[in-house]
């Protein structure tokens, strides 16, 4: 079975709702800490070790970003939005994704690890729906 692309747009799809977006679910990557891109083996080595610390939750492989800036991500079902926030800092990254059901946030991390978070609120909904041509309809895919 192919994976379903998802992306974020600002109106709600009635009845859209992959599978793994039962309940809580997060997303996260371990792949170029604060927007800086590193080599190849440096962001494998980095998301097998968050493979590990993300290992409590049930997982499923995904990607977000288009074209060269594609990140392997871990989606990660029924964590917590403080873990996921937690998993991503302890990884550098400067957001997360965390929903409910077809509810999503993005939520961006205090780049010191001190503070609090900031999040913008989206829906899932399928690729490409409401997008023009090659320009996705929210901030990245799932």
């Amino acid at each position: 079975m192919a994976a379903q692309r998802v992306t974020l747009g600002a109106e709600r799809l009635p009845g859209f709702r992959p599978a793994w977006a039962a309940a809580r679910w997060g997303v996260v990557t371990a792949w170029n800490p604060a927007g800086q891109a590193q080599d190849r083996a440096a962001n494998r080595a980095a998301q097998a070790r968050l493979r590990v610390a993300a290992a409590r939750w049930s997982s499923l492989d995904g990607v977000n970003g288009d074209g060269d800036w594609q990140e392997p991500t871990l989606i990660l079902t029924g964590i917590s939005l403080r873990d996921v926030a937690a998993l991503g800092g302890a990884f550098g990254q400067a957001a997360v994704l965390w929903g409910s059901g077809a509810r999503a946030a993005l939520v961006w991390l205090p780049a010191s690890g001190v503070g609090g978070v900031r999040a913008e609120r989206w829906w899932l909904r399928p690729a490409g729906k409401g997008a023009v041509a090659g320009t996705p309809a929210g901030p990245g895919d799932v």
